[in-house]
């Protein structure tokens, strides 16, 4: 699989609003003009590693976090990201949380050979 700039762009912007960082704060942060977070976030510009790093740094995330859709191996950094995910709940929302996610994955399972048809 190659990098996909635009799902990079896209999830850096998400973790920045995530963040409750503005562009232009972003921007100050890795030394670089809100135009040019801009075109990273819309995929329109590639960066070099040096301003992956920063960016990563600047959001507090790991670069597999930033990287997961352009990953071949998603296991661990998705088990990051749903524990992540499971931090603020209380008892209650994670027994239903994790009974969603059970449902859904046996749903996936039975209709795996339909899945694979249609191509999804």
């Amino acid at each position: 699989m190659s990098l996909d700039n635009h799902a990079l762009g896209t999830r850096i912007k998400s973790i920045r609003r995530k963040r409750g960082l503005s562009q232009s704060e972003l921007s100050e942060i890795v030394n670089k003009s809100p135009t040019y977070i801009s075109f990273i976030e819309t995929g329109n510009k590639s960066m070099s590693l040096k301003m992956f790093v920063d960016l990563a740094n600047a959001l507090e995330v790991s670069a597999d976090e930033l990287l997961i859709d352009s990953l071949d191996n998603i296991t661990a950094v998705s088990c990051k990201i749903g524990l992540d995910w499971l931090t603020d709940c209380d008892s209650n929302e994670r027994r239903i949380l994790l009974e969603i996610l059970k449902t859904a994955k046996e749903v996936l399972q039975t209709n795996r050979a339909l899945l694979k048809t249609t191509g999804r």
